[in-house]
């Protein structure tokens, strides 16, 4: 939100340097992302949170400097439309809903002329990043930024029938906004027609066919009341945004509509000329006037665990326009204003007395009660995934993380089928439209975007997938996955063996391995693994007596898995310590034998008699000789 310090000054005095302002503004929570010299001015860039729309205003923000710089806030005079007795009525029939527009707020001013802006108008749009137009759309703009509530002018004229109707669509509907894009309208999307078209798309854009332009001479000025959840469902849906549909979106001043519209039609009767020729239409089906919330200031003290004075959390109360009521001692009645739609119970208020307060005026304090002894159901121990991450980075793999959506041209790519995925109903776009199922996908991209940099890639990725078609029928595990060129199979399922070794995990590794064409890559569904580690570790002393280490050359003629064989050695004897393979060339495979006894010297007759034993069980067993 951008915010001249220009016109800041028109609403509260202000005394600091922007320097100085932008920094007291941040610690309340109203962060600028930066602040701007220009010639004659400084512009605020001001980061918004969601859940303050008041803040996408020039007063708005002007109320935060007056609370933060405790100065009184200064707001332009409006004129009573109610009270006004237009000399000549323009007929105009209105159909509304208030399930889809709670409030519908205008009225008509005949005999203007549109032309260019004054000059301070147009400089204080330009400055807020707005083109000037004309001086009609230029105020219904001026206004929004001013006050925060959006307003639309349609050229009365146009309005076939003299008729309004606020509806829904059904879906497919053609509408061209006022800057001339063409869209195809989703089912549900709030409209306004007149007898034979639609001419505005709510709370987003107007249209074409009912835009100001040059020979415009009578308006209708609508101040509308909007439910954010249908505005935000139809910008998603058409991918339309607008200054508009982000104050819509985040909750609209409904309390606000007739000062809106009061300040605008001041300023077009004072640029534009033209007169009122019609009553207010204020159609509602309830009021919409500040409501009250309870404040115990015990339990203010106690949730933030410091002793704030009475008269001070009035004084932050008051500053921020809540006004206070005393009930006893200990309560006070606050009544918040229409604009504050995120102030709705006890803690809302609670939360601006601390940011008010300042949290850096907080002491600090250790946190009081006891250690926790018992887990949390919710716990889960990042040490054991830190432990996984470690050994593969050591086994020379690099860690990525992704995306969890993905696109169904991706699902086609990999052959998987993406009716089998959960697809989320609006999609920022076509490109995340699934919930990924495997992490195979996205490692691929991944694989494929650093070998332009790298011939060698080894990536592994530990997150979520999504299994499962349906909400009501899904699963969220965590898997382990990896991707290499650089890796040869057995170096893949060794540094996997190391990993099960060191969780004390059974399981063969081989059944994790899969091959693809640019590369090796593994998948294991690591909630499953985690449940079957064992991290109970067994002390074994280091042997007194030295080893006797040898070599064996066997000729394998036939397919028997290199497992058996070692499985085969192993059994001949417990003096056989450890067997490993170490090489293979065509049907001549070396293994590795490690023999050791515990309780004394071996000698090279006892390995002999073992050596005897072992061949002549693998020869009996699976026709295998020494080579």
């Amino acid at each position: 939100m951008l915010a001249p310090l220009s016109w800041l000054k028109e609403y509260v005095e202000i005394k600091s340097t922007p320097e100085k302002l932008g920094d007291r503004l941040t610690e309340v929570g109203l962060g600028t992302e930066r602040i701007e010299k220009t010639k004659d001015d400084v512009i605020f860039d001001f980061e918004i949170t969601p859940n303050r729309p008041d803040l996408l205003s020039i007063i708005g923000i002007a109320r935060e400097i007056a609370a933060v710089e405790n100065k009184t806030i200064k707001l332009p005079k409006l004129s009573n439309l109610k009270s006004i007795k237009p000399e000549k009525i323009l007929p105009l029939k209105i159909i509304s809903d208030f399930k889809i527009n709670p409030r519908f707020t205008g009225i008509i001013i005949d005999g203007i002329t549109v032309k260019d802006s004054p000059e301070w108008l147009k400089e204080k749009l330009i400055k807020m990043g707005q083109r000037p137009i004309n001086n009609i759309v230029d105020i219904t703009n001026y206004v929004m930024l001013e006050l925060g509530n959006p307003i639309h002018a349609f050229d009365f004229k146009k309005i076939k029938g003299a008729t309004i109707k606020v509806h829904k669509t059904l879906g497919g509907e053609k509408f061209t906004s006022v800057d001339g894009i063409s869209y195809h309208l989703p089912n549900g999307a709030v409209v306004i027609s007149d007898e034979e078209k639609i001419i505005d798309l709510c709370g987003i854009k107007g249209g074409e066919n009912s835009g100001t332009y040059e020979s415009t001479k009578t308006i209708f000025l609508r101040a509308p009341v909007e439910l954010p959840s249908l505005v935000r469902k139809t910008s998603q849906s058409l991918g339309l945004r607008s200054e508009a549909s982000s104050i819509f979106e985040r909750g609209v001043n409904a309390g606000g509509a007739v000062e809106a519209l009061s300040r605008c039609t001041e300023l077009i009767l004072e640029i534009a000329g033209g007169e009122i020729a019609s009553p207010l239409y204020d159609i509602k089906k309830q009021d919409f006037k500040p409501w009250l919330v309870q404040l115990d200031l015990t339990r203010l003290n106690k949730i933030l665990g410091i002793e704030i004075p009475k008269t001070k959390v009035v004084e932050i109360l008051e500053s921020l326009n809540l006004k206070t009521k005393k009930i006893s001692e200990e309560k006070l009645r606050v009544t918040i204003p229409t604009y504050r739609n995120d102030l709705q119970i006890e803690e809302d208020i609670i939360e601006e007395v601390a940011r008010l307060y300042g949290y850096n005026n907080f002491p600090k304090t250790l946190p009081s009660g006891q250690i926790p002894t018992q887990t949390v159901p919710y716990f889960k121990d990042y040490n054991l995934e830190e432990k996984v991450k470690q050994i593969f980075k050591a086994g020379g793999f690099s860690e990525v993380y992704t995306y969890s959506l993905v696109s169904e041209n991706d699902f086609e790519e990999n052959e998987i089928n993406p009716d089998k995925a959960l697809r989320v109903d609006n999609p920022v776009s076509r490109e995340f439209e699934y919930l990924r199922t495997t992490h195979k996908i996205n490692l691929r991209k991944a694989f494929a975007q650093n070998l332009p940099n790298s011939d060698r890639v080894s990536l592994f990725e530990l997150g979520k997938v999504y299994l499962g078609s349906s909400i009501d029928k899904t699963d969220e595990p965590y898997f382990l996955s990896g991707i290499s060129n650089s890796k040869s199979y057995f170096e893949i399922k060794g540094l996997l063996e190391k990993l099960f070794e060191e969780f004390g995990v059974k399981d063969q590794v081989i059944d994790y391995i899969q091959i693809l064409e640019e590369g090796i890559f593994f998948e294991l569904n690591f909630d499953e693994f985690i449940s079957k580690i064992n991290l109970s570790k067994k002390f074994i002393p280091l042997p007194k007596y030295p080893p006797i280490i040898e070599d064996i050359t066997l000729t394998v003629t036939n397919e028997t898995p290199t497992g058996d064989i070692i499985e085969e050695i192993r059994k001949q004897s417990l003096l056989i310590e450890n067997v490993t393979l170490k090489d293979t060339f065509e049907n001549n495979k070396t293994f590795h034998i490690v023999y050791q006894n515990k309780e004394g010297n071996l000698t090279t007759k006892e390995v002999a008699k073992i050596r005897e034993q072992l061949l002549k069980s693998l020869e009996e067993k699976f026709k295998i000789k020494i080579g």
